[in-house]
């Protein structure tokens, strides 16, 4: 296994994860042929669909704070582009994956958004008791910012972290990843190191400024919470690289029972994405209404997303790599092949020259 390929970085959101980051937000989701179909026909189609009078059909989404699809499926709601599809879009906001599968697996909603390692590790400790799977590929992310933060009095030595109070943690989600990430970028051995775990932006900023943490891993607007109180920037998001991915997830019976639904979903997702980036600033006007995020903050930060809703080869060996580290870390007793949760029936469907997987 290539160690470089692990080397990635946590983007700042509710405790380590902010909108995924990345290059060429425009070039991924604009492509209007990437689907043989271009954007003015798949509107004049969801006009059709709106104006047949079919009644709209429910779809309940677990939406994760900060995240693209958060953003997607408010701007798509305001302008109507979910009706258009006889979507009635039905959200709910968690803090971390942990909550979105939660509310999946016990029926408060349909779908909702994974990140690798939250994916990997939550199959692999229901390996024989799942009815998961993967549908869509969402999002890649490349932190170009913040990195590796410790507290001044470790910034000169940092082989003292391991018997400092430790890194800022929320076991079970991908921020375990994201540490490990960072302690093997400042040369550690992560066997060494202690967690802090935290459930929430706030009580880590709180476990920080009490001095009951000593590391975080955090980019963006929660990079500068942990540069007001002192911190040190240990290792750049550059020094310790890599791509982390997000996925879109729901049940096998969901999905044999709403296929079409969830294509028409992932169509006006990304007709929705397409809305933000051709109108940025009335959406960033929007968003910064709606959810108090500083409306330039929030355009820099979506200008460097990259979005892609298919299913890409690279997205699942991103998985594979992933599942792999995760078994070899001890998450989860079995080893398992996570191509074997990933389904493509939706995707197809709505984008079937986005999806590349070999399965």
């Amino acid at each position: 296994m290539n160690i470089k390929r692990f080397l990635g970085i946590a983007l700042a959101s509710a405790l380590v994860i902010s909108v995924f980051a990345g290059c060429g937000a425009q070039a991924a989701s604009n492509d209007s042929s990437s689907n043989g179909t271009s954007s003015a026909e798949a509107s004049s189609a969801g006009e059709e669909n709106k104006e047949s009078g079919e009644e709209l059909r429910k779809l309940r989404v677990a939406l994760m704070t900060t995240q693209p699809d958060q953003y997607a499926a408010f701007i798509g709601t305001e302008e109507g582009i979910f009706e258009k599809y006889n979507i009635d879009l039905e959200t709910t906001e968690y803090a971390v994956g942990i909550n979105t599968v939660d509310a999946i697996v016990n029926g408060t909603a349909d779908t909702g958004l994974l990140a690798d390692f939250a994916a990997v590790n939550r199959i692999g400790n229901t390996l024989h008791d799942t009815n998961l799977n993967l549908f869509a590929e969402l999002s890649s992310s490349k932190a170009t910012d913040g990195g590796v933060y410790v507290a001044p009095e470790y910034a000169d030595d940092f082989s003292k972290l391991a018997d400092s109070a430790g890194w800022i943690t929320n076991i079970g989600t991908v921020s375990e990843y994201y540490n490990w990430q960072g302690q093997v970028a400042l040369g550690l051995d992560p066997s060494t190191q202690k967690v802090v775990n935290t459930d929430s932006t706030q009580t880590a900023l709180a476990a920080a400024s009490k001095g009951e943490a000593s590391a975080v891993v955090a980019s963006g607007s929660l990079a500068k919470k942990y540069e007001d109180l002192g911190w040190v920037l240990a290792a750049t998001s550059d020094e310790v690289g890599s791509v982390v991915g997000a996925y879109l997830v729901t049940t096998n019976e969901f999905i044999d029972e709403n296929t079409d639904l969830l294509a028409d979903y992932l169509t006006a997702l990304s007709e929705s994405v397409d809305f933000i980036n051709d109108n940025l600033d009335e959406s960033a006007e929007k968003i910064s209404a709606q959810f108090g995020l500083d409306a330039d903050q929030f355009k820099s930060d979506w200008q460097t997303i990259t979005i892609v809703i298919g299913f890409t080869e690279e997205g699942a060996q991103n998985l594979d790599d992933v599942n792999a580290w995760a078994f070899g870390q001890g998450k989860y007793p079995e080893q398992y092949n996570i191509r074997d949760f990933i389904r493509t029936d939706a995707i197809e469907k709505a984008f079937p020259d986005r999806v590349t997987i070999n399965k």
